[in-house]
């Protein structure tokens, strides 16, 4: 024997009536089933409405009542038909009047008090349960059963309580004289959430709460299984409405289910798993509309599970309150006075923080309930709080989310786990509490920040794939290559467990954003149709809309309005990966605050491509340091493009000949005199020194332009390289000059002591730095542990292939620290 209940969407139209049927014969075949049906969808609320319509004492009321009534008569109608439906709908049309009537004395009176309110929201049930009961009655034999000739509360109306050393032999002895009367075979369809006191008057079990009775009749009756039916495949994992990655969940405890459903999970009332429990009855939570699911069981125990969290749930409209004072410490009872005092007033404590200084003692209530709860404690704390030894804060707009599990218990690190998770994403806590059951974890956020709270922890606890979006600005020569290398590597990203999202692209003029990803394939078509104007700090305001989790920008361009905005995208939770070197040369404050920033908001700053492109230069000076070797000195070739050109200076063709070559190559700045003027150079020595702890600018690194001075500061024309032509002969006086020597001219950066020089400099033949090729970059690090033979790093260091290389190393190091 087992209890089936309906409700919710299940209830909605005719249609889903019959399949509600449909399932109720099908599990009649198997063994003797009891029914406990809700009302109609809505119609619980439509009825209440009415009684608040009512109050006022005009007829407003009245066109609600109608099209309550016409949809029942409708069902009727389409269920039964005419003929049929007649006995029926006499029923029902009598249920309807005896509405009408309720509806009509509070009207008369103006006034709906609780008992009032309980008639009227029955009749959603008893409508439901006798139309339901009717059309079953067709095919199997089955009876409209009351609830309240069988459920018996006290006499607080809206939320009553069950009494049940007088309910449970009433259920019993109702049920032996209905089978004896009617057959074995007989379905009963009770009404879910009513009840009657003692003296005959109707109550309510409180919203949603057919659940509830359904696990009282089930209980009294010792079923084997209560199978609640919904709209949903089960028990989710979180709501899938925050978060779309959201998965039913095969089997939990009763523990577990009853921690979900307190804190917000809508799938099964928390009272009603205690009945159940109390009897050991498995409970199923399955969907109408989905039968091939199979459904969540709740039962003793937990079953299998690989992960230590179960489920993720969240309560919305909480207010935090926070009594403290320098008067409440050591002093005994002032716990018990404060909640003694909210007690009185009924009201419901969510959840509890106390420090261990005694303090304060931080609480969370519902909305509706915090100025009760002011009042109450003003009350209490007159004294102190007059006399200001004890003071009340209110903290509204909030949100607590509870991380479930059995298998939480004695599993080290999983607050470490959710607490992490949180701050990578700048996600603020106000409040933490954890049972000594050990399998709840809640805390207390504000709640505009509740979806990507609710993600986040999901992706820590649920999902294999560690998933990244990216925000990509600037889709020139570097940031196409990154975007093709990101979709030709998306298959070997899946496969070792990441997800790489775009969400954003954006050029010099317009941007383009989907949360849920853009198409790589088309990236081009979707930023040209987009009517977003491109401007950094709006770009950033409307990514932090969309509340992404584990994002980044990645600055592809050479744009100082660009890094000016990172502060703004630092703030809407996005970390930074860039081969622009602006923002590691920014004037020393500028530079320090952007530091700080990054490190307050807990940000990752990537910047491995700002020297080397795609050479591991920066992460191998961070290691040195890290391991604790000290650096002597750093030397070497830095500019991919002034390497090339030097490398390629033979004196058979004139340098600016080969600049321009160069230039067309793609191997050159936007502009090629921030390479000849070996300020590329100076960025990248400056990057080397400060990442050694050096308090340097520009401005203290040595610098040998290879520009004339007509070229330096004019605006750069089309005239550029006749200009630059006029300069040949100098350079080639230094080539010839080298040669003679048996060397080499190679640009060479070198970092000492804090003392930072780049320019030419001639070196033997035989020297590594003589032997590089096309755009080779080369470094020598001397150190404490490589003081005889230097640590060389050595390889291509120009052009957008090489570059989007080391940007996307960035991301895969990205994605590598967001997993722990």
């Amino acid at each position: 024997m087992k209890v089936l209940k309906f409700g919710g969407s299940s209830l909605s139209t005719p249609q889903r009536l019959r399949q509600v049927a449909r399932i109720i014969r099908d599990a009649s075949t198997r063994e003797r089933v009891v029914v406990v049906v809700s009302a109609f969808q809505d119609v619980t609320n439509q009825l209440l409405e009415c009684a608040r319509l009512a109050e006022t004492g005009k007829e407003a009321h009245e066109s609600l009542f109608r099209a309550i009534a016409e949809r029942h008569r409708a069902a009727v109608h389409a269920l039964l038909g005419v003929h049929v439906g007649k006995a029926i709908r006499a029923q029902v049309d009598a249920l309807l009047e005896e509405l009408r009537d309720v509806l009509h004395g509070i009207s008369l009176l103006r006034h709906s008090p609780p008992r009032a309110l309980d008639v009227t929201a029955s009749f959603g049930e008893r409508l439901a349960a006798r139309i339901l009961a009717a059309y079953l009655n067709r095919s199997r034999h089955s009876i409209y059963v009351d609830a309240r000739e069988i459920i018996i509360t006290d006499d607080r109306f809206t939320e009553a309580a069950v009494v049940f050393e007088k309910t449970n032999p009433a259920i019993r002895k109702y049920f032996k004289k209905m089978y004896a009367t009617h057959g074995q075979n007989t379905i009963p369809v009770v009404t879910g959430f009513i009840g009657s006191t003692e003296d005959g008057h109707t109550s309510t079990l409180g919203r949603n709460g057919s659940d509830y009775s359904a696990a009282i009749v089930g209980a009294a009756l010792g079923v084997s299984l209560i199978e609640i039916w919904t709209d949903v495949d089960g028990v989710l994992s979180a709501d899938p409405r925050a978060v779309a990655s959201a998965f039913v969940l095969p089997q939990m405890s009763y523990e577990e289910a009853m921690e979900l459903s307190y804190f917000g999970a809508k799938v099964l009332h928390s009272a009603a798993i205690a009945p159940a429990v109390a009897r050991k009855i498995p409970i199923l939570i399955k969907n109408t509309m989905n039968l091939k699911s199979p459904g969540t069981l709740i039962s003793e125990r937990a079953g299998n599970w690989e992960g230590v969290a179960k489920g993720i749930t969240a309560v919305d409209d909480i207010v935090l309150l926070t009594l403290r004072g320098l008067s409440m410490v050591g002093v005994p009872g002032t716990a018990e006075r404060l909640f003694r005092a909210l007690a009185s007033h009924r009201i419901s404590v969510i959840l509890i923080s106390q420090a261990s200084s005694e303090h304060t003692i931080c609480f969370a209530v519902s909305t509706a309930d915090a100025s009760r709860a002011r009042k109450a404690i003003a009350h209490e704390f007159r004294y102190e709080l007059h006399h200001r030894l004890t003071m009340l804060d209110e903290a509204p707009g909030k949100t607590i989310v509870a991380i479930v599990g059995e298998g939480m218990r004695g599993a080290p690190g999983v607050a470490g786990r959710v607490f992490q998770a949180l701050g990578n994403n700048s996600i603020n806590i106000s409040a933490i509490a954890q049972g000594a059951s050990e399998r709840n974890i809640s805390f207390v956020i504000d709640s505009k920040q509740k979806r990507p709270a609710l993600n986040v922890i999901h992706q820590a606890f649920f999902e294999k794939r560690k998933r990244l979006a990216l925000v990509v600005i600037g889709v020139g020569n570097i940031g196409s290559a990154l975007l093709h290398q990101i979709h030709q590597q998306r298959s070997f990203l899946l496969a070792q467990g990441c997800d790489v999202s775009v969400c954003g692209i954006a050029n010099s003029s317009k941007f383009v954003l989907a949360s849920d990803g853009i198409d790589i394939d088309r990236w081009r078509e979707e930023l040209s149709h987009s009517h977003h104007r491109m401007d950094p700090v709006e770009l950033a305001r409307r990514v932090a809309g969309l509340q992404l989790i584990n994002a980044a920008v990645v600055d592809c361009t050479a744009s100082s309005e660009v890094v000016d905005a990172y502060p703004e995208f630092i703030k809407a939770n996005l970390h930074i990966i860039t081969p622009n070197k602006k923002a590691n040369v920014l004037p020393w404050r500028r530079y320090q605050s952007l530091m700080e920033l990054l490190k307050l908001r807990q940000k990752y700053f990537l910047y491995g491509a700002n020297v080397g492109a795609g050479l591991p230069i920066l992460s191998i000076l961070k290691d040195l340091i890290a391991s604790g070797d000290t650096v002597v000195q750093i030397e070497g070739i830095l500019s991919g493009t002034l390497s090339y050109l030097l490398n390629s200076f033979d004196g058979t063709r004139p340098f600016s000949t080969l600049v321009q070559e160069t230039q067309k190559l793609g191997f050159t700045e936007p502009d090629p005199r921030d390479d000849l003027s070996g300020q590329d150079v100076a960025r990248k020595l400056l990057i080397l020194a400060r990442d050694q702890g050096f308090k340097m600018d520009l401005e203290d690194v040595e610098v040998e332009n290879l520009l004339p001075a007509s070229l330096r500061n004019a605006a750069l024309s089309k005239r550029f390289y006749e200009v630059l032509s006029k300069h040949d002969a100098v350079l080639r006086r230094r080539l010839e000059s080298a040669r003679s020597r048996g060397c080499v001219l190679r640009y060479v950066g070198t970092l000492r002591e804090g003392a930072a020089r780049a320019g030419l400099k001639e070196f033997p033949r035989d020297h590594p730095f003589a032997a590089t090729k096309g755009t080779d970059n080369i470094v020598a690090f001397t150190t404490h542990r490589y003081a005889r033979s230097p640590l060389v790093i050595q390889g291509p260091a120009a052009g957008a292939e090489v570059t989007a290389m080391g940007v996307f190393s960035d991301i895969l190091k990205l994605l590598h620290y967001l997993a722990f």
